[in-house]
């Protein structure tokens, strides 16, 4: 696991995708750029998402640009979220995939899918974030090269679960967004 200055690679090839020119699936891996949402692309205070008049999450500074530069360099880009709220019924999962898609508008539609995990810490679900079953999920779905990926997060639990997964970079919300 690397935990250094983010300095990503460059541009991705234009022949890096995931069909050949004959249409045949191509056995290339993708390289994914996974996200969490509360406290990395949208403010949260007391774990809980601060939100406008309307409902929408408030964005963490610099999100929607930085985003714009970076997403290119990624084949995929994934939301990952523990969503505890959900499960102690404060929360609807309707309402937080709302948010989510709204976000995904907000942006141009930079993220190919999302996860979320409504289960509390003694649930001991494989998805909660320290575990690693939401990256795993998605890696299986998607075909992720998960040693070629970043995850981008605020907390402890993050970094531990993209270890967990072999996502090859962790990356702090403050380095990668520049706060």
């Amino acid at each position: 696991m690397q935990y250094a200055p983010f300095e990503p690679e460059g541009e991705r090839s234009p022949s890096h995708s995931r069909r050949r020119p004959d249409g045949v699936p191509s056995r290339v891996m993708e390289r994914a750029l996974f996200l969490d949402f509360g406290g990395t692309l949208v403010l949260a205070r007391d774990g809980r998402t601060v939100v406008d008049g309307d409902g929408n999450p408030l964005l963490m500074p610099h999100v929607p640009e930085v985003l714009a530069r970076m997403r290119p360099r990624f084949d995929t880009c994934f939301i990952v979220s523990n969503q505890a709220r959900i499960g102690r019924g404060e929360i609807a999962e309707a309402e937080v995939r709302r948010r989510f898609a709204w976000l995904n508008e907000r942006l141009g539609r930079p993220f190919t899918d999302w996860r979320l995990c409504p289960h509390q810490e003694e649930d001991a679900c494989f998805c909660r974030k320290p575990k690693p079953g939401m990256f795993l999920d998605l890696a299986a779905g998607y075909g992720i090269d998960l040693a070629g990926s970043t995850h981008v997060g605020d907390a402890e639990k993050d970094r531990v679960a993209a270890a967990a997964a072999g996502v090859g970079t962790f990356v702090p919300a403050r380095e990668f967004f520049g706060w």
